[in-house]
Order: C-alpha cells, then sequence, then structure tokens
C-alpha cells in the first residue's frame, strides 16, 4: 500500500518540479479539474475494500482500527456513506 501513496506523492513532486510557472500552473489546474471524479473513484475503491474485508469475516470494529476509525465509521464506508 505505501507504494501507491508514495506514487501519488512523486506525481504532486513532479508537478512541482516544473520549471515553468505556467505550464506548472496549467498541469496542476488539469489535475485540480479532475479531482472531483478521482476523489469518488478513491472513495469507491475503499469502501469495495472495506466491504470485501466485511465480506471475508473481519468485524467492522476490526477494519475500523486497521483505518485509523471506528467500527461505526468503518460501516458507513462499507455503505457508502
Amino acid at each position: 500500500m505505501a507504494g501507491e501513496v508514495e506514487a501519488v506523492r512523486a506525481a504532486l513532486r513532479a508537478l512541482e518540479a516544473i520549471s515553468d510557472p505556467m505550464e506548472r500552473a496549467k498541469a496542476t489546474t488539469e489535475l485540480l479539474r479532475e479531482w472531483p471524479d478521482l476523489h469518488r473513484e478513491l472513495r469507491e475503491v475503499r469502501q469495495q475494500a472495506v466491504a470485501s474485508a466485511h465480506d471475508q469475516g473481519r468485524t467492522y470494529d476490526e477494519i475500523g482500527e486497521q483505518l485509523s476509525t471506528s467500527g461505526d465509521r468503518a460501516g458507513q464506508i462499507a455503505r457508502g456513506k
């Protein structure tokens, strides 16, 4: 998992490294325009993962603990809330 998070951070650093300020601003603007869709997709990936973990027998309390949240919140995530 850490590899995926680091890949996102590397993409951010790549944006920051664009030397031309206008090109950097354009690239960042493009990402920001797409962010609502990307955010929705990320939430769906998390929802599916939590639901799958629960289907495999983990309790919401166990899932919440691993996600550093409560069991109630883990259940909400599984339901798409």
